[in-house]
């Protein structure tokens, strides 16, 4: 019985080491590739950065106006719409668009935007 247990765990051991050199190889292989890769980076020189805005919305329908349309600007990576907060979190690449440009793209919307220490201003309207 001894000599077969230690068969196996010989058999067991054996193909994990036979295993690694493979992994090396094909991890080497993909690190040698992207060294290769001339196309430049887009994610370097994007600049990720945060957008916190205070704005009145009404309903869960200002809610849906707001994801879809804000989540189609230029720049716009990631989006966080909150009823209950009264809040649009917004993370974008600062090298496509810009705070204004984002404020300015809600407040087309027919949402004004609250100034940082303002309460969001009670104006709105449905189409």
């Amino acid at each position: 019985m001894k000599l077969a247990k230690t068969i196996i765990i010989a058999a067991i051991a054996a193909m994990a080491f036979a295993a690694v050199p493979v992994m090396a190889k094909s991890s080497e292989a993909a690190e040698i590739s992207a060294l290769t890769d001339k196309k430049p980076s887009k994610k370097a020189k994007a600049e990720i950065r945060d957008a916190h805005f205070h704005v009145h919305l009404h309903c869960a329908n200002c809610v849906k106006k707001v994801q879809e349309n804000i989540a189609f600007e230029k720049g716009v990576k990631d989006l966080k719409v909150s009823l209950e907060d009264q809040t649009v979190d917004i993370k974008y690449d600062a090298s496509k668009t810009s705070e204004e440009a984002l404020k300015a793209a809600i407040e087309a919307l027919g949402y004004p935007v609250a100034e940082p220490g303002e309460e969001a201003a009670h104006h709105h309207h449905h189409e």
